[in-house]
């Protein structure tokens, strides 16, 4: 065990009967004893204390081993020596009981976080969450505010909304996805006329396949039908050019096709052309486009310098008369005419004279109208092509003999001519339009009211006899009878013995007759009444007939009457 002293001068060791060993501190002079070993010691003999400030001294030889001595009663304990070095390691003992756990240490301080891990394999996909479905459609009730108009996406206000069976996303995608169908167009010109065949293609223009949807592609097919009505044809088609998606693109540049259709001229040829085209977006279907043509007119021949004149030469005409402005009956005409042909290849076949009968124009077969033209040549012209019709009556087509003063006014004639393969071409001549004249005469017999209608018609047709210089006939073409006859001619009687008699169409009596346009002079005058005459051509009409109440009335004066 450790020994505890006071700092020694030296430490003494004896031996007493060869077992006994004594260790004592000498201290000052005076020896003590610390402990006293037996030889059971084995010689071995650890002693710890303190030790001067001297150094420890040589450890002496080891003496001989004494014999044991007795037990000697145990000294007081001593102070404890220094702890002397660590003996070996003793072999494992058993393992002992386990103690009472002890009281939990204060928790350390938290260590500094690690660097993160590599980030380990995505797990497999979960199943699906469901998605709540709205029950029902909606009316948008977005009503214009101060000018702005407010929508969900491609609705508006008061628009259903088709939300039922959808979830909230399809309902977006739906709202801002508006599909719209193509819209495609196209323009068509030609065919030429069509002599030879090989005239008769048709450009195709302005070809729009109309993709309205951005980023959209499609396919559009050209197809052509010949047909003979302008109704789309229900027929079999044939496909003119096929496009592909790398054609059919939205903002697509407009394209063209010229196509030629190898057909020769027909008259009732209609050339149908049709643009189907499929946009590629969903919700969209296949929109088409018709449009046809019929071949290019030809080029008309020219009908020119159309002339008629009146050509009654027995009877003299009225004063106030033209070609166009006659009295009725005056009915005999002149008609001429010349004509160009234009066109390479449809030669004329011939021209003829017609003539309104009713509503309807008829040709004139008598006398012949017809003037044959096969011969002309391209950009020739037939010049002064005439019909004379020399008599009060015509033969025409359908309605046989027509009576041409019998007929209404105006008459109106025209030419056709007739072509290889073109339509007819027409061009009319100047309407005639008839009059009735009124009559100023002077002659010795003298009529009364009760004058027949015999004796008025032999005054009226004998026209005055030598007196005719003075006499008038002339037509009125403006305002009714007997409204402002005559203002300015001006008669002289050259004979005492002869009234003046005054003519003209309709019953409406004299209101005013003013000699020399201020004196009134209406009672000079006697009202014969009126009488159903016949003019020079053979026309009747009413007339009045007033007769001057003496002879040799008027000698250089006018009269004004209304």
């Amino acid at each position: 065990m450790p020994i505890s002293v006071e700092q020694p001068k030296s430490i003494k060791i004896s031996s007493e009967n060869g077992d006994i060993i004594k260790v004592s501190v000498v201290k000052g002079g005076t020896d003590t004893k610390v402990v006293v070993l037996n030889q059971a010691a084995n010689n071995n003999v650890s002693v710890a204390g303190a030790i001067g400030a001297g150094p420890a001294g040589a450890t002496g030889a080891q003496g001989p081993t004494g014999a044991q001595g007795p037990q000697g009663p145990a000294g007081p304990a001593g102070a404890a020596g220094a702890a002397g070095s660590d003996g070996a390691q003793g072999a494992q003992g058993p393992a002992g009981a386990a103690g009472a756990a002890g009281a939990q240490g204060p928790a350390g301080p938290a260590g500094a976080d690690g660097a993160d891990g590599a980030d380990g394999a995505d797990g497999a996909d979960g199943a699906d969450g469901g998605q709540v479905t709205f029950t029902q459609d909606y009316v948008a009730n977005m009503p214009t505010v101060l000018g702005v108009v407010k929508t969900f996406g491609k609705y508006k206000n008061g628009d259903t909304i088709p939300a039922d069976g959808k979830t909230a996303s399809e309902l977006l995608v739906d709202a801002f996805t508006d599909a719209v169908n193509p819209t495609p167009s196209f323009s068509l010109s030609g065919p030429d006329w069509q002599h030879p065949s090989s005239a008769s293609s048709v450009t195709v223009s302005s070809i729009n396949f109309g993709i309205a949807n951005q980023g959209a592609t499609g396919t559009a097919v050209l197809e052509y039908q010949l047909a003979n009505t302008q109704s789309t044809p229900t027929g079999s088609w044939t496909t003119v050019q096929s496009y592909t998606s790398s054609e059919v693109t939205f903002g697509a540049s407009n394209l063209s096709k010229v196509y030629s259709t190898g057909e020769a001229w027909a008259s009732n040829n209609v050339f149908h052309f049709r643009l189907r085209v499929t946009d590629s977006t969903s919700g969209t279907t296949e929109q088409t486009a018709n449009e046809f043509t019929t071949a290019n007119s030809f080029s008309s021949p020219l009908i020119s310098d159309k002339q008629i004149t009146r050509s009654n030469s027995t009877i003299s005409a009225a004063t106030g008369t033209t070609s166009t402005t006659r009295e009725y009956g005056d009915v005999q005409s002149t008609l001429r005419y010349d004509v160009r042909r234009t066109e390479l290849y449809d030669p004329l076949i011939d021209s003829v004279v017609q003539f309104e009968v009713g509503s309807n124009y008829r040709e004139i077969t008598t006398p012949n109208s017809t003037t044959n033209l096969a011969s002309l040549g391209n950009g020739s012209t037939q010049n002064n092509i005439s019909l004379a019709i020399n008599t009060d009556s015509i033969t025409v087509a359908t309605d046989g003999s027509t009576d041409l003063t019998a007929e209404a006014t105006p008459h109106r004639y025209r030419v056709v001519v007739d072509s290889t393969y073109g339509s007819d071409t027409s061009s009319d001549f100047s309407n005639i339009n008839y009059y009735h004249s009124y009559q100023v005469c002077f002659d010795t017999t003298a009529l009364t009211t009760g004058s027949s209608q015999n004796a008025v018609q032999t005054v009226y047709a004998a026209f005055g006899g030598d007196d005719s210089g003075n006499n008038e006939r002339e037509i009125k073409t403006t305002g009714s009878y007997p409204s402002s006859i005559d203002e300015t001619n001006t008669y002289t009687v050259q004979t005492s013995n002869k009234f003046m008699y005054i003519f003209y169409p309709g019953s409406t009596d004299i209101l005013t007759m003013l000699l020399d346009g201020v004196s009134p002079t209406i009672g000079a005058f006697t009202d014969l009444g009126t009488f159903t005459l016949e003019n020079r051509y053979g026309v009747s009409t009413t007339y009045s007939v007033y007769k001057s109440n003496s002879t040799n009335a008027f000698n250089n004066n006018f009269l004004k009457i209304t």
